[in-house]
């Protein structure tokens, strides 16, 4: 599903070749069920990385899609590749089968065999519930982006609601930012020798269902998912010579909600989760609404106000660092030709008083380009005593009130413009 590590690697992506690709793109676009899109994404960081990594960055995006419906209408393929090269991020210089996938529909029932991506969750600040697919970390640290998943999946449609039954047979190990890489932690974790609690490693069965519906404005969803986790734990390997830190991927079972109901200009949103397999069994949850004003100042302007609260039972024994903390955002969505849209958000903790302010904005020029703006700041917690004679296993568990001390100069802003064919 993605390239091995070193086949991307220091890879020079040179003015002329982009030019030949952006030809032969084009000239495929004329074939039926064929698209793509070129991405060419520029980063300033504010400052030189807490390891010395440097503050501009420049990557390239290609990201093609095949789809094709069989003269029957109840077959279908679906084939979208992906591959990244960024100057400076080994790591980040990837390539994955985000779909290739067969679906056949019958009366009242689906089913789908290969690859593929499967998205659960209401809310806006954190998806807990979304678990099907496991995190492709070096892309962005929001954690949006997904891998492929091998999964076969089987779906049934009645009046009653939707069941979705899901059998996953290979676990995908997380990318994570390497050694020269943004958003680090300071002691670099070695994905390549992953660990398993299951004997069957990588291999292990994975299973998960879910079932939806709606009753007047309330929709809901009710999933459980039974295997290895998607989010490692990290472990120090003891070699001081060579300190780095080892994931951990545990099985574990996770029941969830979510669910959202409208009313008038409310939206009102849930998500939670019951998990076993890390000690004992511990709960999350986020939870929230949006409010809309249509038409501000008698223009074809929305706004859309959020707010939510997020929590984990685990206190400040959680891994993450959203544990008792709010969202806020505004949106922004101007219904124009051009689709713009901007997004304003802020997650704030009360006790540490740490930060994280983000911007996003997107605007098409014309029917195939698109500019993309993002930024981050990471703001506040206290000052977190890190030097040479700091105990390296000190730093395998985050400092509880300075979760995000690490990513102090990783503020940045990341302009993207894409070409579609």
């Amino acid at each position: 599903m993605a390239f091995k590590k070193g086949q991307l690697r220091n890879t020079q992506i040179p003015t002329n070749a982009l030019i030949i690709a952006g030809w032969f793109l084009s000239s495929l676009s004329f074939a039926e069920g064929f698209e793509a899109e070129v991405g060419l994404e520029g980063r300033y960081f504010f400052n030189e990385g807490l390891f010395g990594q440097e503050q501009e960055n420049v990557s390239v995006r290609l990201q093609p899609e095949y789809d094709h419906s069989f003269e029957s209408g109840d077959d279908s393929v679906e084939l979208v590749l992906f591959a990244r090269w960024d100057q400076h991020d080994d790591e980040r210089t990837h390539g994955d089968i985000r779909e290739a996938s067969w679906t056949h529909v019958g009366d009242g029932w689906e089913t789908k065999v290969g690859v593929s991506k499967v998205f659960w969750g209401v809310t806006e600040s954190q998806h807990l519930v979304d678990i099907i697919n496991q995190t492709d970390l070096v892309e962005s640290p929001d954690g949006e982006d997904k891998l492929g998943q091998p999964m076969a999946s089987f779906s049934i449609e009645e009046s009653w609601g939707t069941l979705d039954l899901f059998v996953l047979p290979f676990h995908r190990a997380r990318t994570l930012p390497g050694e020269d890489g943004r958003f680090r932690t300071p002691i670099v974790i070695d994905g390549e020798n992953a660990q398993y609690t299951s004997g069957a490693g990588e291999n292990r069965v994975d299973g998960a269902i879910r079932y939806s519906h709606y009753l007047g404005d309330l929709e809901f969803g009710l999933s459980h998912f039974s295997g290895t986790s998607r989010d490692p734990l990290l472990t120090f390997n003891g070699n001081p010579l060579d300190p780095k830190l080892t994931p951990i991927y545990t099985v574990i079972d996770q029941t969830g909600l979510d669910a959202q109901y409208i009313y008038e200009s409310w939206l009102l949103k849930f998500e939670g989760y019951s998990r076993s397999g890390y000690g004992d069994r511990y709960s999350t949850a986020v939870t929230g609404f949006e409010y809309t004003q249509v038409g501000i100042f008698d223009s074809n302007s929305d706004i859309g106000w959020v707010a939510e609260y997020l929590f984990d039972d685990r206190g400040e024994a959680a891994e993450t660092f959203l544990e008792q903390d709010l969202f806020l955002g505004i949106r922004w969505t101007l219904n124009d030709a051009e689709s713009s849209d901007a997004l304003f958000g802020m997650f704030w903790d009360p006790e540490s008083e740490e930060k994280i302010v983000s911007v996003e904005a997107n605007r098409r020029i014309g029917q195939d380009w698109k500019l993309s703006i993002e930024g981050r700041a990471f703001l506040g917690g206290e000052h977190y005593d890190f030097n040479p004679g700091t105990p390296l296993t000190s730093l395998v568990v985050p400092y509880p009130n300075s979760k995000t001390y690490f990513f102090q100069d990783d503020d940045f802003v990341q302009i993207e413009l894409t070409r579609y064919f």
